[in-house]
């Protein structure tokens, strides 16, 4: 997702890794990822591929900010910027309103967090992207 994305404390490491990485997403380098910090993390995420800053992404903007959230390129087997925006589109317009990735990130975070503590690990984090990554 588009995920899942503001400037996190820790900007060494978002220089380090991909903003959508847990790493990054880890703003106090605790080894777990907090609600806070999944939420800052998607917005920051949201603002890399807002390019105009009207507060919306079109497919045109996502497929821009690709490699900057992603750390890579886009290949041929990864799932369309459109299609990711219909998922998570609440009023089928298709395009990505703030408030509606907003949404997408916090579901996506109380589906990742499996114990529901409030705190992603690793491993939840890897488990719950695994498999988005074999698409």
């Amino acid at each position: 997702m588009a995920l899942a994305a503001a400037s996190l404390a820790a900007g060494s490491s978002i220089a380090a890794s991909p903003m959508s990485d847990f790493k990054a997403m880890d703003a106090n380098g605790d080894g777990r990822v907090s609600f806070a910090e999944h939420t800052a993390s998607a917005k920051s995420m949201f603002d890399a591929m807002d390019a105009n800053r009207d507060g919306k992404v079109t497919a045109a903007e996502m497929d821009g900010a690709y490699e900057k959230v992603n750390g890579r390129k886009a290949t041929a087997s990864d799932m369309k910027a459109a299609e990711k925006i219909k998922t998570v589109d609440g009023n089928g317009d298709g395009i990505l309103t703030a408030a509606e990735h907003e949404v997408a990130s916090k579901r996506v975070f109380s589906y990742l967090d499996k114990n529901q503590d409030g705190f992603l690990t690793p491993a939840e984090f890897d488990a719950g992207h695994a498999p988005l990554k074999k698409k």
